[in-house]
């Protein structure tokens, strides 16, 4: 299972592990980003792929069926 392609423009949210402010950005940037700096904390935040798929498939089974 991958990152799935029909969210690159949709606003995916995740939170900081350390002070879980939301973080919004589209599935397409956070396809491809490592880090994040926390608004809330101002923490450097690394991103792994198993917190990318993790964060895909909360937004997947949150879309309305037949959405995706």
């Amino acid at each position: 299972m991958g990152l799935a392609e029909n969210l690159s423009d949709i606003a995916l949210t995740f939170a900081c592990p350390d002070c879980s402010h939301p973080t919004v950005r589209k599935g397409s940037a956070l396809r491809t980003i490592a880090h994040i700096r926390c608004d809330g904390c101002n923490a450097k935040v690394r991103i792994t792929y198993p917190h990318k798929m993790a964060i895909f498939e909360k937004h997947k089974q949150l879309a309305p069926q037949g959405a995706f």
